[in-house]
């Protein structure tokens, strides 16, 4: 996570996955469609990696062994993916509405 937009993401992120009820219902709903925006391999191992929408939360090392990757590939790809969704007009609307609530 070397860059400001991509760190804002990846700590909403973690929150996000940590604590869904801090959210709005409409936030959350965003969140999906953001995460719609990657392939759905991609889309999946973010969903996974942060335990967003109730499903288990998974460690690098659980992600890189099921891609076949060592755990540096595997959060290069997280970081790779974190930086697409971060420079999005998608994001950059949704965090504006995050920081308003």
């Amino acid at each position: 996570m070397a860059d400001d937009l991509s760190k804002v993401l990846h700590g909403f992120l973690i929150h996000f996955g940590q604590n869904p009820k801090v959210v709005s219902r409409q936030v959350g709903h965003y969140v999906e469609h953001l995460l719609h925006l990657l392939p759905p391999v991609h889309e999946a191992r973010l969903i996974s990696f942060y335990g967003l929408f109730g499903k288990t939360r998974l460690t690098l090392s659980q992600l890189a062994q099921a891609a076949n990757e060592t755990d540096a590939q595997a959060a290069e790809n997280i970081a790779k993916d974190l930086r697409k969704l971060a420079v999005t007009p998608e994001w950059q609307m949704l965090e504006k509405l995050i920081n308003k609530q």
